[in-house]
């Protein structure tokens, strides 16, 4: 009778055992799957912030471009005006140097003169043209080195 008694005592210890443990593996599988569907649920809002983030990329992209095309078509269409004015001041020192067998020794003076205030004024453009060159390379090393 004792060992039946000691026998239905240790067969109910294990059976609580093994409830206890049922029930905490129930608990851990429950944790496990809020777990798992928090990660997922992070997941998905990671993949649309990224979705969101390259779409505003791709949209300031595209702003970029058109300005940049409509920035390269005004610069060609400076250009242009610039090299029509230069034909024109080509064409009047033709004209003037043609002239200069003829002209009087003032004449010659003043065009010489004139020629040497219109070269100083070309050299000081063309050094502030450069100057905005290297001011504009060094810009953009600037930002390429910044770039993640």
């Amino acid at each position: 009778m004792a060992f039946l008694l000691l026998a239905l005592i240790g067969f109910g210890v294990q059976t609580w055992r093994v409830s206890n443990w049922q029930d905490d593996y129930a608990l851990l599988e429950s944790k496990y799957k809020t777990d798992l569907a928090k990660a997922e649920a992070l997941t998905e809002k990671a993949k649309a912030d990224a979705i969101a983030k390259e779409k505003q990329w791709s949209e300031k992209l595209l702003k970029a471009e058109i300005q940049h095309r409509e920035d390269i078509q005004q610069i060609i269409a400076d250009s242009n005006s610039a090299k029509s004015a230069i034909d024109r001041l080509s064409k009047q020192i033709d004209t003037a140097s043609s002239r200069m067998s003829t002209a009087s020794r003032e004449t010659i003076i003043e065009y010489a003169s004139a020629s040497g205030v219109v070269l100083e004024k070309c050299v000081n453009e063309y050094r502030t043209v450069a100057q905005r060159a290297d001011e504009h390379a060094a810009d953009a090393k600037r930002l390429n080195d910044a770039w993640p």
